[in-house]
């Protein structure tokens, strides 16, 4: 006879189950999949904890590298010429989809293969920059998440002027050559007009242009920077965060890594939760969904980071009312 606690145990572990998701092993015994992204897991703990993330992810519904997984990868590291070449490559191996880690590596793959799937991640304006004819009814091979930038980077230029009232001139750092940048960069400079601020624009395509960017900014005296963090531009954080400080410049991206890297703020989706979505299209489609069918998603959590350190460096007092909004504050 089983005792009432025991019925009790059994129905609550019941219950449990029930609640949590099942996925069953894969049909196929093994899957190939071709990654394309600027950074690989050996640049940083930060970039190493959201591949941890889109891994354990693809594990958790039967799919694990050694095992039923082969990736094959390749990273940019800051040269945008090789996204094309890396582009090839993958096609060539004959991989059975491709996830492209930001719009550049989209845009290199989608030239390449109109036939292999594509999931598409951290990219902005995905149907504006032509990557997909809609959200809900993306067509052709690509699908995957997107975020409307716009909102973000308004959020930015707000944060900016709660700090610092007397705020006048911004600086936005762009690519021109990666299309959700370039999509990107326009409806943040209307807002900041709309709020009777001045405007500088900062194009950036390759890492030699950053410099005599930063020295455009000084010249016109912008009192903050707002940075898209496109892979011609991600590789010379450090140049920026040292020129801000020496400047007495606000930095923002949304890029909560940039943020722990010295940026004085990012307001951005959470990227493990990115990197963790980002997996579960890959397995949708390798269990015989397609691409065109496939709704692309939007990212529904997001995070106010704030460094206080280096608030402190550039003299700023952040307000309470700021401090109030964020998810975390870097002492």
């Amino acid at each position: 006879m089983i005792a009432r606690r025991d019925l009790l145990r059994f129905g609550l572990a019941a219950t449990l189950a029930a609640a949590l998701p099942v996925y069953g092993q894969p049909d196929r015994k093994t899957a190939r999949i071709g990654v394309l992204a600027s950074l690989p897991a050996s640049n940083s703990a930060a970039i190493a904890a959201l591949w941890a993330a889109f891994y354990a992810e693809l594990k958790v519904r039967g799919w694990e590298k050694g095992r039923n997984l082969v990736v094959e990868a390749r990273y940019t590291e800051g040269h945008a010429e090789k996204y094309a070449i890396f582009a090839n490559e993958l096609v060539a191996a004959g991989v059975d989809l491709i996830v492209a880690f930001d719009s550049q590596a989209v845009d290199a793959v989608r030239k390449s293969t109109r036939t292999i799937p594509i999931v598409m991640t951290n990219v902005t304006f995905a149907v504006e920059a032509g990557f997909v004819a809609s959200l809900a009814h993306p067509g052709g091979n690509i699908t995957g998440l997107t975020i409307a930038a716009s909102e973000i980077g308004n959020k930015g230029v707000e944060l900016f002027l709660s700090i610092r009232q007397d705020l006048r001139k911004v600086g936005l750092l762009w690519s021109p050559n990666n299309r959700g940048s370039a999509v990107g960069v326009k409806p943040t400079q209307d807002y900041a007009h709309g709020l009777g601020l001045a405007v500088v624009s900062l194009p950036v395509d390759a890492s030699a242009e950053l410099g005599p960017a930063l020295a455009t900014a000084q010249r016109e005296g912008v009192q903050a920077l707002y940075v898209h963090p496109t892979p011609a531009i991600y590789p010379g954080y450090r140049q920026i965060v040292d020129w801000a400080k020496q400047n007495r410049v606000m930095t923002a991206s949304i890029s909560s890594i940039l943020a722990r890297r010295g940026f004085l703020l990012s307001y951005g989706a959470d990227f493990k939760d990115v990197w963790r979505i980002t997996a579960t299209f890959v397995d949708r489609i390798l269990r015989g969904a397609k691409p065109a069918e496939l709704p692309v998603e939007q990212p529904t959590k997001f995070e106010l980071i704030i460094n206080f350190k280096t608030a402190e460096a550039l003299g700023l007092a952040i307000p309470q009312s700021v401090l109030l909004q964020a998810d975390e504050v870097i002492q």
